[in-house]
């Protein structure tokens, strides 16, 4: 039986890395303009009704098309670092779990173990990223999100303002890797004992895990968005923001529980 020390042995964190870093770069670029799309659609800056298109064709007209792009630096270094950090933790821990091939639910255990080290790392990245996609329909405050960071720094007098919205991050973390890794093992035994060994059955099984963690943990991602993106300019004392369960329940209130699927298509798409 394999164990944690012989992980430990195997494990070549230089090709983790790249691999890592590359999937972070083309995933970003790639999918950064409909996770703009989605925060909008999330905290209701987004016109009501109207489909992605009509707002990413809003968005460009209105704010020009590099603002699809805004807030993209983030993003771009916090996700090549997870990348790595999150498939070798979760390689590690199902080690240490000792998770099988298919439905068990060690292996869902094995990625929300991780979940607290990706929170400190994503928690600053998505709150500057969602400041910088809201900063146009705020008040067009920064030049770029190390200059926001800078900004909200000096003005709320702590870097610990990066950390706002940092609970329910961590629960979203948690939420989409346990219930990704989890989908992904069962697809994945399924299909290469249904399909032959075929080489699609991984990225099969890895799109299906990916819709589906998505579409499980998305109402605490809309959760989070509420709570990040927030105008803090206007907002200076901790008992002035609305955290989670404010958000939670202005949104029951105002838009029902379908609200917290707004925006759902951009992050499956």
């Amino acid at each position: 039986m394999a164990s944690a020390d012989d992980f430990l042995q195997r494990i070549n964190l230089g090709e983790e890395a790249i691999g890592g870093l590359s999937a972070g770069i083309v995933g970003t670029v790639l999918g950064f303009p409909l996770d703009l799309i989605k925060t909008r659609m999330q905290t209701g800056a987004a016109v009501a009704n109207v489909s992605i298109a009509g707002v990413a064709s809003q968005i460009v007209r209105t704010e020009g098309f590099l603002s699809l792009y805004k807030g993209i630096a983030p993003p771009l270094i916090s996700l090549s670092i997870i990348n790595t950090v999150s498939f070798t933790s979760y390689s590690y821990f199902r080690v240490v779990y000792e998770g099988k091939n298919g439905w068990d639910i060690r292996n869902s255990l094995a990625g929300m173990t991780g979940a607290p080290i990706f929170g400190l790392i994503t928690t600053p990245e998505n709150f500057l990223k969602t400041q910088m996609q809201m900063d146009n329909v705020n008040a067009k405050r920064f030049t770029g999100s190390f200059h926001c960071a800078s900004v909200l720094i000096k003005e709320h007098g702590s870097p610990l303002v990066l950390y706002t919205g940092h609970t329910v991050n961590t629960i979203r973390e948690a939420a989409f890797v346990g219930s990704y890794f989890f989908v992904y093992e069962g697809f994945r035994e399924l299909f290469l004992k249904n399909m032959n060994g075929s080489p699609l059955a991984v990225p099969f099984a890895g799109g299906l895990a990916g819709a589906f963690s998505w579409f499980f943990s998305f109402p605490l991602d809309c959760i989070r968005a509420g709570v990040q993106g927030q105008d803090l300019a206007y907002i200076k004392s901790a008992s002035k923001k609305r955290n989670a369960v404010r958000v939670f329940w202005d949104l029951v209130s105002t838009k029902g529980f379908l609200g917290f699927y707004a925006g759902v298509g951009p992050s499956i798409a």
